[in-house]
């Protein structure tokens, strides 16, 4: 069995735009204004030393963002730019929410993995087995993930996924129930931005999967059981058994989604009400009751069942996660200096030769991504109609191919750059 050297922590979930949560509706994106003024802000600043050890990190600010990096400031620059538009639309969807800090947001973005480990070793952390991660302690707190080695959307979904939890504790406060953190935070890892706007309500497919098997297996965690989870007791299934774990994260995001977007949006003003209590400091079981209403946990358990059950992937959201693997597949044939497949059909005869698996790690959870599976290599247009993904020419000859699902909207194409290291940068864009 031929597997890739690295592992790859987050799978791209994409999907059409919906309403964003607020606790007032509404969706506003960055102006060409303060996307000009984050250019500048990067490119003006001197850098400076940082104190970790013995990395020779810079500081570069942006808008939202303290960067302690050793990328360069080229590198750098698209990070702050892509999370300083995430941090705006953090603030505007819960700007009813009592703001606890104004101050940047430091953001530790480290070149490699082994340096992201080292660096975590330095605040007494131990971060084996995870693709990023917010931190704190009575001395310090900080965002922290690497990027080399996996695509910059795997990596901007990290720093989504990781950012909200970083937002959350600075300004919805620290004793959000374990299933909300962690519902929401996969709830806008899983968006993109297109342009100045960010798209949500992305439903993702792996998680979607394992929530209906789970309910259609009688293998799902009782509802009431899962809202009113400790953090010791969530703490204790992540390290203890790593199936569940799965679950409890995938059906964490099921319940926020339906909360936000279930029954035409019904939920999503209760819901606002309650992140507002906890937030304040109220006792989630009685500002779930004092919300939703007594005695609600069993119908709105029942309600959030058929919704689970009848919800279907985007085919953005499909495509792009298949690509995505192609993506990898394509990286893991250049390493190995093997000529270029032509088409798709000649990559996927190659590499089910080879019985190629990719290996992911995902807060700690594992899963593979077979080869054998036909339908890695096609996708299907919003028609309903199923094609083969198509490889374009490189836009470089020291580059793979490029791969595009030609006829979605927006269109995406797996497009591949080199980091300074001469490493291979995988990304979609969308167009």
């Amino acid at each position: 069995m031929t597997t890739p050297d690295k592992t790859q922590p987050n799978p791209p979930q994409l999907l059409p735009p919906t309403p964003p949560l607020s606790a007032a509706k509404g969706r506003v994106s960055s102006s060409p204004s303060i996307l000009l003024t984050i250019l500048l802000l990067l490119l003006l600043l001197t850098p400076s030393a940082s104190h970790a050890q013995d990395l020779q990190l810079q500081k570069f600010r942006s808008k939202s963002y303290i960067i302690h990096t050793n990328l360069t400031r080229d590198e750098v620059r698209g990070f702050g730019r892509h999370m300083d538009t995430v941090f705006a639309q953090y603030e505007e969807r819960f700007r009813e929410f009592h703001s606890r800090s104004q101050a940047h947001m430091p953001l530790y973005l480290l070149r490699t993995e082994a340096q992201y480990q080292q660096f975590m070793t330095s605040q007494n952390i131990n971060a084996t087995n995870t693709g990023g991660m917010f931190f704190f302690s009575p001395a310090s707190q900080g965002l922290a993930t690497w990027t080399q080695g996996r695509s910059r959307s795997q990596t901007f979904q990290v720093l989504q996924h990781e950012g909200f939890h970083q937002f959350a504790f600075n300004r919805l406060g620290k004793d959000l129930p374990t299933w909300i953190n962690e519902g929401l935070a996969q709830y806008f890892e899983d968006a993109i931005i297109v342009g100045e706007k960010m798209t949500t309500g992305l439903a993702s497919t792996r998680r979607l999967e394992q929530v209906q098997h789970a309910l259609k297996s009688d293998t799902a965690i009782d509802f009431a059981q899962l809202v009113n989870l400790s953090p010791e007791r969530w703490a204790n299934i992540l390290h203890n058994n790593p199936d569940r774990a799965a679950l409890v994260y995938a059906q964490s995001w099921s319940i926020v989604f339906f909360l936000i977007h279930g029954e035409n949006d019904k939920y999503q003003p209760a819901f606002a009400r309650y992140l507002q209590k906890v937030s304040a400091g109220r006792d989630h079981q009685s500002a779930f009751n004092e919300v939703f209403g007594q005695n609600s946990l069993q119908p709105l358990a029942k309600r959030w069942t058929d919704f689970a059950n009848q919800q279907k992937p985007d085919p953005l959201n499909t495509a792009a996660s298949r690509m995505e693997f192609l993506g990898e597949a394509l990286r893991f044939m250049d390493e190995r200096n093997e000529q270029p497949p032509k088409s798709i059909k000649k990559l996927r005869d190659s590499l089910q030769a080879r019985n190629f698996v990719l290996t992911r790690k995902t807060h700690g959870i594992t899963t593979e991504i077979n080869a054998d599976d036909p339908n890695l290599y096609r996708y299907k247009r919003r028609n309903g109609t199923t094609t083969l993904f198509k490889l374009l020419e490189p836009s470089r000859n020291d580059l793979p191919p490029r791969i595009t699902a030609a006829g979605l909207h927006p269109e995406p194409t797996l497009v591949w750059s080199r980091d300074n290291d001469g490493k291979l940068v995988q990304d979609i864009e969308y167009r």
